[in-house]
């Protein structure tokens, strides 16, 4: 799972950027800033993916195009979670998206669809 961390001082123009990635209200916003909690996860293939893995993409493109963005990103896919940077989270969607290309090839392979996997192509539009 990936979680949207607010940092701990965050300004009003700050929680304007944070309600865009969230839909928790000011006050929570602000609580979840105070105790170091998530405002945003992401389920990695979960049952909303197809619509979370776009918001993540949008969550991404805040997070890499500002230094000073007023969240960080928890990875807590491992046993130990770990603070990412942009570059691995960057990394990480574009994983993802192997994995589902991979799927859905071996899928077309399984049911028939193609005969060998130069014949594939994506189900979708890429997302990352």
């Amino acid at each position: 799972m990936i979680e949207v961390i607010p940092k701990l001082s965050i300004s009003t123009s700050d929680i304007k950027i944070l309600r865009r990635i969230s839909s928790l209200g000011i006050s929570e916003i602000k609580e979840a800033s105070a105790e170091g909690r998530a405002i945003r996860r992401f389920e990695i293939f979960g049952s909303e993916w197809e619509t979370e893995r776009m918001k993540l993409v949008e969550v991404y493109n805040l997070y890499a195009s500002n230094s000073d963005t007023p969240f960080y990103i928890l990875d807590t896919e491992s046993d130990k979670p770990k603070k990412i940077s942009p570059a691995e989270l960057s990394n990480k969607i574009k994983f993802w998206r192997e994995i589902e290309l991979e799927t859905q090839m071996n899928s077309d392979l399984e049911n028939g669809y193609i005969n060998n996997p130069s014949e594939f192509e994506p189900h979708d539009e890429d997302w990352a």
